[in-house]
C-alpha cells in the first residue's frame, strides 16, 4: 500500500503519458462515482467505455497487487480489500485503435464506532450554533468565532489563564483555568458567565474533557497528580484519583466507559498514559511508552524517551489512540555515549500508537515526525483515514495517514503555536494559532476525499481585540516556541520551547559536554525573571538571556540572530563578553519575554488558604538554624547576584566546564518553587529533596543535616516544598522584611564530622539575619 502523496503522483503520471497519441486516445473511459468501502465487504467500480473501435478490452489493477489481464467487455470490477487503507485503482482499457487509463484512489475503512470521543482542547466546534470557541490564555477571554462568515462574534472576560473548553449537550461552555484554578460555566446563548467552581488550591488543572455520554466531566490537576470526576449539571466535584506524576491531557471514548490520561513529564524510564474505568473510576490499564536505546541516530530518525505527553487522539474505529509529545535523547553525550548532542538528535517528536485492545503501545507503529517540533493535538477524518496533528513548534499542522503513518501533506502559516483543532462536516479545519492570537481556517476536502493534496487557506480570523502583552514580550514568546525559523533551528527540531514548555521544565539532565558544560539538569524559567537572579545556567555561564544566542548556533543547530560581523566586534562571541543586547532585536525580545516570567506556581504543599503548613512554620525554623539562607538568600533565595558559585561537594568529573572554562562551584539555585522541579542539583543526581540533603550531602557540605532527626529532617523538607515567593508571615516578626545578610559574613561548609560544631554555631548566630526571606505577595 503505497502512501496518498505517492499514489496521486503515480496516477498523474499515468494520466498524464505523452506517448500515446491523441489518435490512439480516442476511446474513453470514466468511473462512476463510488464511495469508501469498509475492510472485507465488496466494493463494485463501473467502467463507462465511449467512442471505441472494435472490441475493447479492459485491466484491472486494484492497488493491493491484484491485476487482471486484457479482458474484452471487462467493465465491472468486483473486489474485496483485506485491510483498511488507500488503493490506487487503474482501469486500462484499449480497442482497435489505442489506449486510455482511468485511475483513482479508492479508501477502505475499518467499522466506526457509535459517536466521537472527547478530548481536552482550547478550541471546540458548537455545531448546532456554527460557532468555534477559543480559550485565549494570556489575555483571560474566550473568543466566539463563525464558522459561516469566518469572522470573530464576540470575546468574553473570564477568569485568569483559560486552559481547555468543552461543550455540555444542554448548551453550556465549560471553561478551565489554570491561574484561577476554577472552571466558569457560560452560557452558549447569552455569552454570560452563569457560574464559578473552584477547584483544589494550586492544584493547576490543565485538561478537561466531557463524557460523550453527558453524565460527567473529568479534569485532571497537574500539580497534585490526580483526576477529578463533576457532575455536569452543578460542577461539583463528586469523586477524585490518585494518578501520580503531572496528568495532563484527558479524553473520553465515544461511550464513556474508558477516560485516557496522558503523564506530562515522564519518569527516566519511559513515558505513561493512564486508562481510568469510567464505572468503578479506578485505573484500569498504565500504558508504558518505553524509551528507544536502540534506534540508530540519523537525520531521518533517532533514540529518546517519550517525554511532554500533550493529549489523546481516539480513532473513530475505537480500535487505536494517537499520543503526541516528543522524544529526549538522554543516552546521547561526551560522557554517555561518547556522541555529541546534534541539532537532529537531540530532541525529536513522537506519536506513539495505542493498541487499545491489547492495553499496550504498538512500538512498531511508532511515528518520528521529521524536521518538526513539539506536536500537541490530533483529530482525525470522519472515517478515521487520515490524521491532522497540530505541531505548536513548527507552525504547521502535518497531515498522516492513519493507516500507514506516512506523510501526506503539511498546512503552513498556521500562525504561531498551533494547538486546538476542529474539523468540521464542511470540510473546514480550524486551527488554534495561540501565540498569533488567530485561528487559521482551511479547505481541506480534497485530502479528506483522497481526491488531491490540494489545501486552501481560508482564513485566519482574530481571537483577541486588545493584547495584554507587551508587544515585545508577545514577539519574545512567539521566537521562543517557533524552531521554523532557521535562525533558531536549521533543521526546525528545537526551540527554547522544546525543552521549557510555558517556560517550565522537561524533567530531563541532558550532557552538554560537547559545548563546553557538562550534564546538566533543566532549569524551570518560572519566576526567574531572566537575569533578575544573576547570571543564568546552573554554571552561571550567562550573564544575560542575550547570551543563549551561543546555545541557538550550537546546540540547536540555527543559523543565529547575531551577524558575523556583529559577533566579531570585541568580546560580543564569549559568554560573559561585551554585551550583545540591543544588538539583535529578536534576542532582546526573547529576554523581555523571559524577564515577564516574574510569579512561581503556588506550592500545593501547603495549606488550603495558602499559608505555611505547621510542619512547614517548624521546618523554616530548623532552615534558619542551619543557615541555609546564607546562600539562598533574599526574596530570590538566591546569592546568585553576587557572582558566587559553590561547591558542596557535588561538582565531578562529569559535571564538566563552564562555557569550556574550569568549573570551580555552581551557581546557588533558587528554592523558590522546587516543588515541581524534581530532580535536583545541576547534574539530577538527587530524585528527591531527601537525597539533596542526605545522599548527595557528602560530609554534611552542604547542610548540617546528619544531626537531624528523622522528624526534623522531614519538617525541614516540608518547608522548602512551601516555598513558592509567597510573603510568610513570621509570627515572632509579624510581616515586617527581615535584614538581608552582610557580605562579612563567610561560609565554607567543607569540614567533616570532628569540625562541624564550630561552623553550626557560626550559622545559629547569624541565623536570625539570615532568613530564606521569600517576601513577595502573590499576584491577586
Amino acid at each position: 500500500m503505497r502512501s496518498l502523496p505517492k499514489l496521486l503522483g503515480l496516477l498523474a503520471g499515468i494520466c498524464g503519458v505523452g506517448a500515446w497519441t491523441a489518435e490512439a486516445r480516442a476511446v474513453t473511459a470514466t468511473v462512476a462515482e463510488r464511495a469508501p468501502s469498509l475492510r472485507g465487504e465488496a466494493a463494485t467500480f463501473d467502467l463507462t467505455i465511449g467512442d471505441a473501435v472494435g472490441p475493447v478490452q479492459v485491466r484491472w489493477d486494484m492497488g493491493d497487487e491484484t491485476r487482471t489481464e486484457f479482458t474484452v467487455g471487462d467493465v465491472q470490477q468486483v473486489h474485496t480489500y483485506a485491510a483498511p487503507g488507500h488503493y490506487p485503482v487503474l482501469a486500462t482499457v484499449k480497442d482497435d485503435v489505442g489506449f486510455t487509463s482511468v485511475a483513482f484512489v479508492h479508501t477502505v475503512h475499518r467499522p466506526l464506532v457509535t459517536g466521537s470521543a472527547a478530548v481536552s482542547t482550547d478550541l471546540v466546534y458548537d455545531q448546532p450554533n456554527a460557532r468555534i470557541y477559543t480559550a485565549n490564555y494570556e489575555n483571560d477571554s474566550v473568543s466566539v468565532l463563525d464558522t459561516n462568515a469566518l469572522t470573530q462574534l464576540a470575546e468574553v472576560p473570564v477568569a485568569r489563564g483559560p486552559v481547555g473548553l468543552a461543550l455540555t449537550a444542554q448548551g453550556k461552555l465549560w471553561v478551565l483555568h489554570r491561574d484561577a484554578r476554577s472552571l466558569s460555566i457560560i452560557d452558549t446563548a447569552s455569552l454570560a458567565v452563569e457560574s464559578e467552581v473552584m477547584l483544589p488550591y494550586a492544584s493547576q488543572p490543565m485538561g478537561l474533557a466531557i463524557s460523550p455520554t453527558g453524565d460527567a466531566a473529568y479534569v485532571s490537576l497537574m500539580a497534585v497528580g490526580k483526576l477529578l470526576k463533576l457532575d455536569v449539571a452543578s460542577g461539583a466535584v463528586v469523586a477524585e484519583l490518585v494518578l501520580g506524576g503531572t496528568p495532563r491531557g484527558v479524553s473520553v471514548s465515544h461511550d464513556g466507559s474508558q477516560i485516557y490520561v496522558t503523564r506530562f513529564i515522564s519518569e527516566d524510564s519511559h513515558g505513561e498514559v493512564a486508562r481510568i474505568d469510567a464505572a468503578t473510576f479506578q485505573v484500569s490499564t498504565r500504558f508504558e511508552l518505553a524509551a528507544d536505546t536502540t534506534t540508530e541516530d540519523t537525520d531521518q530518525q533517532g533514540r529518546g524517551l517519550p517525554n511532554y505527553l500533550f493529549s489523546v487522539g481516539l480513532s473513530p474505529d475505537g480500535l487505536f489512540a494517537w499520543v503526541l509529545g516528543k522524544k529526549d535523547n538522554i543516552f546521547r553525550g561526551p560522557s554517555r555515549d561518547q556522541l555529541a548532542l546534534t541539532d537532529d538528535n537531540t530532541v525529536r517528536p513522537l506519536v506513539a500508537l495505542l493498541n487499545l485492545a491489547e492495553g499496550v503501545e504498538d512500538v512498531a507503529r511508532r511515528i518520528d515526525l521529521d524536521d518538526r517540533n513539539l506536536p500537541n493535538q490530533v483529530v482525525f477524518t470522519p472515517l478515521g483515514d487520515y490524521a491532522f496533528a497540530s505541531v505548536a513548534g513548527s507552525a504547521l499542522v502535518e497531515v498522516r495517514d492513519a493507516y500507514t503513518g506516512e506523510f501526506v501533506t503539511a498546512l503552513k502559516e498556521t500562525g504561531f503555536a498551533p494547538r486546538g483543532l476542529a474539523l468540521t462536516e464542511t470540510d473546514k479545519l480550524f486551527v488554534h494559532a495561540s501565540l498569533s492570537r488567530t485561528v487559521a481556517v482551511y479547505d481541506v476536502a480534497d485530502v479528506v476525499s483522497s481526491h488531491d493534496l490540494i489545501t486552501k487557506k481560508l482564513a485566519d480570523i482574530p481571537t483577541v481585540a486588545a493584547e495584554r502583552l507587551d508587544a515585545q514580550v508577545l514577539r519574545g514568546k512567539q521566537l521562543f516556541f517557533n524552531s521554523a525559523d532557521v535562525r533558531m533551528s536549521d533543521q526546525g527540531y528545537i526551540s527554547c520551547a522544546s525543552c521549557h514548555f510555558d517556560g517550565a521544565d522537561d524533567g530531563r539532565v541532558w550532557d552538554f559536554g560537547s559545548v563546553g558544560e557538562g550534564l546538566r539538569n533543566t532549569v524551570s524559567l518560572v519566576g526567574r525573571r531572566g537575569t533578575g537572579h544573576g547570571n543564568v545556567n546552573w554554571s552561571g555561564s550567562f550573564d544575560e538571556i542575550q547570551d543563549a544566542d551561543d546555545n541557538i548556533r550550537d546546540l540547536f543547530g540555527g543559523k543565529g540572530f547575531l551577524s558575523a560581523e556583529q559577533l566579531a566586534v570585541g568580546t560580543v562571541a564569549t559568554p560573559r563578553g561585551d554585551k550583545k543586547a540591543g544588538l539583535s532585536p529578536e534576542l532582546d525580545a526573547l529576554a523581555a519575554f523571559l524577564g515577564s516570567l516574574d510569579t512561581y506556581r503556588p506550592s500545593p504543599f501547603r495549606n488550603a488558604d495558602g499559608s505555611l503548613t505547621e510542619d512547614g512554620v517548624a521546618g523554616r525554623a530548623i532552615f534558619e538554624r542551619l543557615g541555609c539562607g546564607f546562600c539562598h538568600t533574599g526574596p530570590d533565595g538566591t546569592d546568585s547576584a553576587r557572582g558566587k558559585l559553590h561547591d558542596v561537594g557535588t561538582v565531578k568529573a562529569s559535571s564538566g566546564m563552564r562555557a569550556g572554562e574550569p568549573l570551580f562551584g555552581i551557581d546557588t539555585p533558587t528554592l523558590n518553587g522546587v516543588w515541581e522541579t524534581a530532580p535536583y542539583l545541576h547534574d539530577g543526581s538527587a530524585p528527591t529533596l531527601r537525597d539533596v540533603l542526605v545522599t548527595a550531602n557528602p560530609e554534611d557540605r552542604h547542610a548540617f543535616t546528619s544531626a537531624l532527626s528523622e522528624a526534623e529532617l522531614g519538617q525541614l523538607i516540608a518547608y522548602v516544598q512551601q516555598l513558592d515567593g509567597a510573603v510568610d508571615s513570621d509570627p515572632s516578626e509579624g510581616d515586617g522584611a527581615r535584614e538581608e545578610p552582610s557580605e562579612r559574613v563567610g561560609c565554607s561548609v567543607t569540614g567533616g564530622p570532628g569540625d562541624r560544631h564550630a561552623p553550626l554555631l557560626a550559622f545559629a548566630l547569624v541565623a536570625g539575619s539570615m532568613t530564606f526571606g521569600a517576601r513577595r505577595r502573590r499576584p491577586a
